[in-house]
């Protein structure tokens, strides 16, 4: 039975920021933002979008503060530049209503996410900026390498930010360890059945907004046109996928009574619940 849950400063070309040459990778503000209470994590700019823009949205809508990390910029894509998509990032968190200063890229190369030590102290600098109670990222299985990798990435990061051994700086300054209560995980195209769903329903054509920012990597009927100078045909750029979407999030939707949803898994255990009426 599934529980139904009702209820940036990324690189723009208008601030665009470097890695420095210091073990300080973070990419944000000088001084570290606000704690926020959920932290979405992705592999690539629009996964979040795509797969849980609902669920980012709603949350905010309820009071929430939400940041998003993307860990690379998807570069290596087949359609459009970083430039142009960097822009399509802008216009999507003004649509999603991410304020600046609460995306982030850590800039890991597009298609060679590693289990690296220097890949996973960027994601605790990232973790211990925001100090976030939940952690939304990536399900360990899928058709990309960068999703699984992303995965395991987060999964050691997660770890290694609690551990006062683990030692970390943002602007030169100690970073305290910071140890998120809950993480949940978010499919990709190879779908995991969900141990709850989010009622999305009230943000779904802001959602769809959000992936028409992308014209260089979607197609949203009604919103955008499939566009050949835009680069070859690929797996996420037709009518078909974006369609399938539409269908996946329909079809959850009808398993908790609502229309649209987006659904997750728990990770480190199952769910606490004090009172069994918090469930309806």
């Amino acid at each position: 039975m599934l529980l139904s849950v009702s209820g940036a400063a990324f690189f723009s070309p208008f601030q665009l920021t470097h890695i420095p040459e210091t073990t300080d990778h973070m990419i944000m503000a000088e001084q570290e933002p606000a704690a926020v209470d959920i932290l979405a994590i992705a592999a690539h700019p629009d996964d979040v979008e795509l797969h849980i823009a609902g669920t980012v949205m709603k949350a905010i809508a309820q009071g929430h503060r939400v940041a998003i990390c993307d860990l690379t910029a998807g570069e290596r894509g087949s359609r459009g530049s970083r430039q142009l998509r960097q822009q399509e990032t802008a216009a999507a968190n003004n649509i999603l209503g991410i304020p600046e200063g609460y995306r982030v890229n850590v800039e890991i190369p597009d298609g060679d996410i590693q289990l690296s030590p220097e890949n996973v102290l960027k994601v605790v600098q990232v973790i211990r900026a925001f100090k976030p109670q939940v952690i939304l990222f990536p399900s360990e299985r899928d058709r990309h390498p960068d999703h699984e990798a992303a995965h395991q990435l987060v999964c050691r990061a997660y770890f290694d930010a609690g551990l006062r051994a683990v030692a970390s700086t943002h602007n030169s300054q100690a970073q305290s360890p910071h140890r998120p209560a809950r993480m949940f995980m978010y499919s990709h195209s190879w779908e995991d059945t969900p141990d709850f769903v989010v009622d999305i329903s009230d943000f779904f054509e802001r959602k769809l907004d959000g992936l028409a920012a992308y014209g260089s990597q979607f197609s949203v009927p009604g919103r955008t046109v499939e566009d050949p100078a835009m680069g070859p045909q690929t797996f996420i750029s037709g009518n078909d996928f974006m369609e399938y979407s539409i269908a996946r999030m329909r079809r959850l939707g009808f398993q908790i009574g609502a229309r649209y949803g987006e659904g997750f898994q728990t990770w480190g255990g199952p769910l606490k619940v004090e009172d069994l009426l918090t469930t309806i």
